[in-house]
């Protein structure tokens, strides 16, 4: 902790603590600790014990503050890493110790520029165990080919002496403790749309859809995005390719490390919601909308709301009816329906809506997944153009899939005639 800077952050805590209009007695009661304790913590000159790091949620309450800038004011995060993505990550590995959070900064810059499912085969294959693992990667598209995510399955070798619960806690906690985290990676419970007959233990890592901080340039002013989606409505890549284009950053929250719990996981992701974030595009889970997530205050941001047709709505409820029991539902179809009740927007403010047809996705009696990644992502290029050009710049994606559809001329090919539209609208209008 030599780069700590002590004087602004006991100054930035101070006056925190005073806006909040606390005593000092009162605000150590509330972050548990002695009041001696945090006197220490903003009146000597240097670093406080490591211990800070123990109450570091309870310091950001009390202050106000929030934990990604408290870890700015301090100077824990070098420069290239100080993006709210980057911050919010240290800062939950800071809650679980300063040794856990070293780890973390080592790693963090491989984390950027490498990919995460490489990272977690080499791991795999260096475990002492010899575990076989087959792997796919959710690749669709016709016109603007995507890759979602990976699958790892992982299968035990023959006359392994555990059960599959003990073998996702090796895996898990032994074998990829340092990576699960920061990287986001998850067990997949729910339907393997790209795997015939996946393994029993798969591993979901994302690629496209993963959490990452802002492009360094260019920069383009626009207000931070939201975006609000039903169960199976695909915000997720939606909300990935808009920040790719616009050079922002992506946060989604399945891929950030929550814990298991979906009390602590909606208490986190409201958390992080809270503040609207420069240069970030977020993607609201669904299904916490029904577990006490309320849609966060959209001042300051630019909400994008997803909406479909009764086809692709029985399907999201017939792949998701696991999760929606889960959250009360015996009716999946009536769980569906209420998480788009749920996705609004105050009157008067100005989002974006889309539209995905059913026409536009299903192929006879199923849906196509490669027309629909395709509606997905030129409804993106669309809101991508209309934001750049409200910004002063040329109505051309600056990077990911999208950039992909910039013609040599240096214009954007124009999208197939299609059902679904992007309407900009002002809530409480007809």
């Amino acid at each position: 902790m030599t780069h700590w800077r002590a004087d602004e952050w006991a100054e930035a805590v101070r006056a925190g603590i005073r806006a909040r209009g606390l005593s000092l007695d009162e605000a150590a009661r509330r972050i548990g600790v002695p009041t001696s304790t945090l006197r220490s913590w903003i009146e000597h000159r240097h670093a406080p014990k490591v211990t800070v790091f123990d109450h570091w949620a309870q310091l950001a309450e009390v202050t106000g503050l929030g934990e990604a800038e408290l870890l700015r004011v301090a100077g824990v995060l070098p420069d290239a890493l100080a993006s709210p993505v980057h911050a919010a990550q240290a800062a939950k590995a800071l809650r679980e110790g300063i040794d856990q959070a070293g780890q973390f900064l080592r790693q963090a810059t491989a984390l950027v520029y490498s990919s995460p499912g490489t990272q977690v085969a080499n791991a795999i294959a260096a475990s002492p165990i010899d575990w076989e693992m087959r792997i796919r990667s959710a690749t669709r598209g016709d016109e603007v080919r995507v890759t979602y995510h990976h699958y790892v399955g992982v299968v035990p070798p023959r006359g392994f002496p555990h059960t599959d619960a003990e073998a996702r806690r090796i895996v898990e906690h032994e074998i990829l403790g340092e990576l699960w985290r920061p990287l986001g990676l998850y067990w997949r419970v729910a339907e393997v749309h790209d795997w015939h007959e996946p393994p029993r233990l798969v591993i979901q890592v994302p690629e496209q859809e993963a959490t990452r901080p802002p492009a360094p340039s260019p920069v383009v002013t626009a207000p931070p995005v939201v975006v609000l989606s039903p169960i199976w409505g695909y915000g997720e890549l939606l909300a990935s390719l808009v920040a790719d284009g616009l050079g922002f950053g992506n946060v989604d929250f399945r891929y950030f490390g929550l814990p298991d719990a979906m009390a602590d996981r909606v208490r986190i992701t409201a958390r992080e919601l809270a503040e609207p974030a420069p240069r970030l595009v977020h993607s609201v889970p669904p299904i916490m909308l029904l577990h006490g997530l309320a849609v966060p205050d959209l001042t300051g941001r630019l909400p994008v709301v997803v909406r479909y047709g009764p086809r692709m709505r029985a399907r999201a409820a017939r792949i998701y009816r696991e999760a929606l029991l889960e959250a009360g539902f015996a009716d999946p179809l009536a769980g569906a329906r209420a998480i788009e009740e749920a996705v609004s927007v105050p009157p008067g403010c100005s989002y974006f809506e889309v539209t995905l047809a059913d026409e536009d996705v299903f192929d006879g009696d199923r849906p196509s997944l490669d027309r629909l990644n395709d509606s997905v992502a030129w409804h993106a290029e669309q809101i991508v153009e209309q934001v750049l050009l409200g910004a002063g710049h040329p109505p051309v994606p600056l990077g990911g899939p999208l950039k992909r559809l910039v013609l040599p001329s240096g214009r954007v090919r124009r999208p197939p005639v299609l059902a679904g539209k992007v309407v900009r609208r002002l809530a409480g209008e007809p």
